[in-house]
């Protein structure tokens, strides 16, 4: 079985819904006695791969003064010290340190306060696979400060404010990444719907017809499962659900509740580096979610023309005409996936979607999405529902604030739309 999304909570990551933290200044800058005061700050956040072009920069130091600067990797319990009697500076990284460089001449003019001094952080890193704190991991905090010389002071130097950085992982790239519990989909094209006669075992409806072209034109990852207990849990710190266990599905989920949840995924994940830009995690549409059920088949089902109770959590079989006993939501996974890798697309429960619902017509779309009405679609099946209702073209559609035992929903991270 695929291992199941993790719970989905710098360089300066942007993206619409979610602001990365910036490297985040802390501390007091001494003053040196030529009465320059320094300042530490860097460009974006650092990544785990070293790849984030990351740039730390101690500005407003005095001109021509041999500098370096340090850091340390626990700042745990740890309260800023006096730089020497007197003086004033603050000690405001926790040993052990290590230095990022030699040191260095801040440039500028003699008794200026127009001296600088650049680290790349990239490089340092890559140089020294061995120093302190590397390899990263994502999450990882580093304390930075620079020291310079200054003759006249205590200890005959001084030392700028400090400074925070929070390590992230690269960016993920459409099309490319792999993303642990999630399943990468390519651009494509399906026939969207069914034509099936209305008639057992289908009972094909209204609202799946007429079958029509649809075009998703964009990259996306969906989660491999529906979202479990345990990672609901983890993120908004309750469980709704019935049928309770960490790792069925969550359920009993409204799509206001299901928001919410995309909207803290989405700014944990951020923080992360982990959202590229322009992304988000949310529900999908209905367009991804069949595109997605289907993994290229064109049948009523990603398995064939039939639907058994050894292939899905439902409680009928219309093919077998037989019970298939199913007494509640089964742990993600447990039956096999589609082509694709997705796992539980039919049956365990209702998922929700992003769009409202409409009727269709015969005209070809692209990157079909509904909006703007009250009911808000399901797709899938349940446990508590026979096979018809499994159809990789079934839909319904309820009010967004109803909670129903036998729906949950799986997330994508994808173009970011406002429903």
């Amino acid at each position: 079985m695929k291992a199941p999304l993790p719970s989905l909570i710098a360089c300066v990551l942007v993206v619409s819904v979610a602001h990365a933290q910036s490297p985040t200044p802390y501390c007091t800058a001494g003053t040196s006695t030529n009465g320059c005061t320094p300042s530490i700050h860097a460009n974006v956040q650092p990544n785990t791969a070293n790849s984030a072009s990351c740039v730390i920069t101690v500005s407003g130091v005095e001109g021509q003064k041999l500098g370096l600067v340090f850091y340390g990797v626990d700042n745990t319990g740890f309260a800023p010290t006096p730089w020497g009697v007197g003086g004033t500076s603050w000690r405001c990284v926790k040993a052990p340190t290590t230095r990022l460089g030699s040191s260095q001449s801040s440039g500028g003019s003699a008794g200026q306060c127009d001296g600088s001094y650049a680290i790349d952080w990239d490089a340092h890193q890559l140089a020294n696979p061995l120093a302190l704190g590397n390899p990263w991991l994502a999450g990882d905090k580093v304390f930075v400060q620079s020291w310079y010389r200054d003759p006249l002071a205590a200890l005959n130097s001084n030392l700028s404010n400090a400074l925070e950085l929070t390590l992230h992982n690269p960016q993920p790239t459409p099309c490319a990444s792999a993303i642990a519990g999630l399943v990468a989909l390519q651009p494509g094209s399906f026939v969207m719907g069914s034509d099936a006669a209305s008639g057992a075992p289908y009972n094909n409806g209204v609202r799946e017809r007429p079958a029509h072209p649809v075009t998703i034109s964009y990259c996306l990852w969906m989660s491999a499962t529906e979202v479990t207990q345990a990672q609901y849990v983890a993120l908004m710190g309750l469980n709704p659900s019935t049928h309770v266990g960490a790792n069925k599905p969550v359920e009993g989920v409204s799509w206001l509740d299901a928001q919410s949840y995309c909207a803290a995924l989405t700014a944990e994940q951020a923080a992360l580096g982990n959202v590229p830009p322009g992304y988000e995690y949310r529900l999908p549409t209905e367009a991804e979610w069949e595109y997605a059920c289907r993994a290229g088949t064109t049948t009523e089902f990603s398995a064939g023309a039939d639907l058994f109770c050894n292939q899905a959590n439902v409680a009928y079989s219309n093919h077998s005409s037989s019970s298939c006993n199913s007494s509640g939501p089964a742990p993600v996974g447990s039956y096999a996936p589609n082509a694709w890798g997705l796992y539980d697309m039919h049956g365990n429960v209702f998922e929700w979607c992003l769009d409202s619902f409409a009727y269709y017509n015969l005209a070809a779309l692209t990157d079909p999405f509904v909006t703007g009405q009250l009911g808000r679609i399901i797709r899938g099946g349940s446990w508590f529902h026979g096979s018809s209702f499994a159809r990789s073209a079934y839909r319904y559609f309820l009010n967004p604030g109803n909670t129903v035992s036998g729906i949950g929903f799986r997330v994508v991270l994808a173009p970011i739309l406002v429903p």
